[in-house]
This record gives C-alpha cells, structure tokens and sequence, in this order.
C-alpha cells in the first residue's frame, strides 16, 4: 500500500472512532435530557457530522453519505420503534429532491457556456467598456463577477475571472496598491453575487427547500426580488472600499489579447446561449406555467445533453460531491424535525424574549461564523434544520437571513473557493484578504440586519408564507 492510501485510510480510520466517540457521549451526556431515543441518535449525527465537516477529516460528501447511512441504518429503527411511521425514502429523497434538480441544471447550463466561452466573451464585452482607469475598472470586475456568480457556480466564475485580472494587475507596477484592489474585486464579486438568485449559491437551495417545508417558498422571480437589490448595494460599498483602500494614482490599465479561437461563434454556442436564456425565462416565470425550478432545471439538463452541446463524457465533470453533500445537509435536515431534536434544542434558546428580529440575528451570526470555518453549505444544512423548529416564530425570513449570512461570510482565505483561488494566484497578501473579507462580511451582516424589517415587509408577501 502506497503512503497516499496509508495515509487516507488512517485518517479515515480516525474519522470514523471520532463519530462513534463523539455518539457515545452524545448518548451518554444527554441521557436524561428529556430527548427520547430517536433524539439521541439525531444529536449524535448532528455532532458527528459538524465535526467531520469542519475538520474534513473526510471528503465532505463521504460525511454527507455517513449522514444517510446513519439515518437508515439506526435512525429510522429507532423511530419506528417509538411507534412512528417512517419510510426509508423519507431520507432518501433529499439527494434527488427538486434542490437538487434544479442545481444539477446550473451546473449543466455552468459547464455549456464554460465550453462554448460565452462567460469569458461576456466579461471581456463588459471590461472592454470599462476603459482604462483603474476605479473604473475595479467596479466592472466586481460587477460582472457578481452577475455572472448568481447564474454560474461561483467557483467556475472566480476561476475564470481572475484569468482575466491577473493578466491586468500585472501590467501595473509590482509595488502598485491598484494590483490588490483589481484581485480582491473577483472573490468579493463572486461570494456577493450569490445572494442575488436561488441557484447563486446552494444556501440559497436549501433555504429554497426548507422554505417549501413550511409552506413558503417562493419563485425564483421573488427571490430575486429580495437579493439583486442586496448584490447591488453591497457590490456598490464593496468597490468603494475596494477603491478607498487601495488607490495609488491613475495608472492606464489594458486587458490582455484575446484568444484566437472564437468557439462563442459556433453553432454549439448559440443552442447554449438558447437554451440559457430559454431556461432563466422559465425559471422568472414561473409562476404563470406552474413548474418547479427543479423541473426547470432538469429540462435544461436534457436539453444541454440532448442536443449534444455538452458530451456525454461531460456528465463526468459535473461537480457531483457539491450535490452529495447538499444532500446529506437536506437528509439531516429531514432526521432532526423527524426526531423532535429541533424543539428540544430551540428549548435551551430564550426563543420567545428574543423577538423576530433578536432571532434574524441570532441564527444569522451563528450561521456566518460556522461559514467563516466550514464550507458554507454544511453551515446552512446545520442552522436551517434548527431553524424549522421555530414553530412559535415566523420562520420565512430567518430561514432566507440564514441563507444570506452563510454567502455574506468571506472573512478567511478558507472561507469560500473564491477567497482561496484568489489567495491561491499568489498575487494577494492573506492579510488584505482578511482585512476586506472581514470588513464586507460585518458590513453586510450589519446592513442586512438593520434592514430586514423593512425589506421584508416590502418583499416578504411573495414568499405567500403560512409558517
């Protein structure tokens, strides 16, 4: 056995008496709780799941199958045998639920205009109306990548913008502060452009699905409503820091030339470019035609394959752990209301002293510093279960705050796949990293809580909430 596979199979093995430590002292301490057995197994998930999560002791989406095969294998006995009706599909289901329908179209629709180049010709249309003054430029950056993150997977969409950027920042001198500010543009763009649509980022998603528990989810056109306005406002704060921050004279900036190949011109390209505009239109209105956002996606899906835009062999490369893992968050998400482990824990909580707005804030900031140190899905699949437990509560808009905290939260170079690619092109000091990461995250959790109320009591009633 190689020292690679040595390696991994002791840090699996140590994953794995980890979780069963981690159970048994779930078990043991709470005991006499006042949680019943099916409880028990529900926290000892839960607490094995956040620890794997954060720690990646495994790959996330191998934490996210351990999920369901405890949910299956010992936590569906231990309902049935408190005498409640429980299917092993009720756990199943999640991983191929219309969350996840409608983030396998995106990511199909991500991959097509990836290989027909249509994002790159895209940004470089935008960047070329930009000119060649560096604040001006610093904004279109910022811009297009927030545009183009809440239709594209972020992380396709800072990869490709920062091929774009670094070959800018390098015609500025090395010891010119501009060079930062045109690199930090791209992650932040990238990370606030989530908020703006349900397939941004997959909280976002599973906010989505969380809020079709209650009865409240809306379209994809009302989703919009409450976040493009966010993305623009912080977008519009982010560049201002950006530029205050980071000004050092009025250097003439240049894009670097073009690729010969024109495949945003060919025949594939334009069924790409069809299809996308075909499937956002369906996906804003919605509720005139009456289908789902997944079975919107899923069509997209076909089509993009049918129609061999995209090969068969791409299938392959469609990033499958992102769906797993937001699968196991869902199925967690299903064992915790399912055992009354929710309730349980919402009773250690002052819930009532704390209002509507105490708790936006309260699960808000929890949400964004579990996303500071874990991937923010896994963040989102932890809080938003606890969340549906918030029976005495309007739960709609702290679901949808919770969702917005996890994409607010960018304070480390870990934080997101933007942070860390932009990190990662050795262009950029973690320190500058830190410093604008932080301060976006706790303007933007500051002007989203400050604003909620009245946000919500302007975008809230197309939500059409019962819960």
């Amino acid at each position: 056995m190689s020292t690679t596979a040595l390696s991994s199979a002791r840090t699996a093995l140590v994953a794995l008496v980890c979780l069963m430590a981690l159970a048994a002292a779930a078990l043991q301490v709470f005991a006499s709780s006042g949680l019943d057995a099916a409880g028990h197994v529900a926290l000892a998930l839960c607490v094995g799941a956040a620890v794997l999560w954060i720690s990646e002791a495994l790959p996330l989406f191998v934490t996210s199958l351990l999920v369901l095969l405890g949910c299956l294998t010992w936590l569906a006995p231990a309902l049935r045998s408190a005498g409640r009706s429980i299917e092993d599909a009720a756990f199943l289901a999640p991983f191929f639920s219309d969350t996840i329908l409608l983030f396998l179209g995106g990511f199909a629709l991500s991959a097509a205009l990836q290989r027909a180049q249509l994002d790159e010709a895209l940004a470089r249309a935008i960047l070329e109306r930009a000119g060649s003054s560096p604040r001006r430029v610093v904004f279109a950056l910022l811009g297009t990548t927030a545009f183009l993150s809440m239709w594209l997977s972020n992380t396709a969409t800072a990869a490709m913008m920062l091929a774009l950027a670094v070959p800018i920042a390098r015609t500025l001198p090395t010891a010119n502060r501009w060079r930062t500010a045109l690199l930090l543009a791209v992650p932040l763009g990238a990370n606030l452009g989530g908020l703006g649509t349900p397939i941004g980022s997959p909280p976002n998603a599973i906010a989505m699905e969380a809020l079709a528990r209650i009865d409240a989810r809306p379209s994809f056109l009302a989703w919009m409503a409450l976040g493009v306005p966010g993305v623009l406002v912080m977008c519009a704060l982010a560049g201002g820091l950006l530029v205050r921050l980071y000004r050092d004279g009025e250097p003439v900036l240049r894009l670097p030339p073009a690729p010969v190949a024109a495949a945003h011109r060919s025949a594939h390209a334009r069924i790409a470019l069809l299809v996308a505009l075909s499937t956002a239109l369906l996906w804003l209105t919605g509720d005139l035609h009456g289908w789902s956002t997944g079975t919107v996606g899923l069509l997209c899906a076909i089509a993009l394959f049918g129609t061999r835009v995209l090969p068969a062999a791409e299938i392959r490369a469609l990033p499958w752990d992102v769906l797993l893992l937001m699968g196991g968050g869902l199925c967690l998400g299903r064992a915790v209301e399912q055992s009354g482990l929710a309730s349980w824990a919402l009773g250690f909580a002052p819930v009532e002293t704390l209002g509507p707005l105490g708790a936006i804030v309260l699960f808000g900031m929890a949400a964004a510093l579990l996303s500071a140190l874990m991937s923010n899905t896994a963040a989102a699949n932890l809080v938003l279960a606890v969340v549906l437990g918030l029976e005495e509560l309007p739960r709609a808009p702290i679901l949808v705050a919770v969702a917005f905290a996890c994409s607010l939260s960018m304070p480390l170079p870990v934080s997101t796949p933007p942070n860390a690619m932009a990190f990662g092109s050795g262009e950029i000091r973690a320190r500058d990293l830190v410093t604008v990461g932080t301060a976006t995250t706790l303007l933007g959790l500051f002007l989203f809580f400050t604003t909620a109320p009245l946000w919500w009591r302007l975008v809230g009633p197309l939500f059409a909430t019962s819960g």
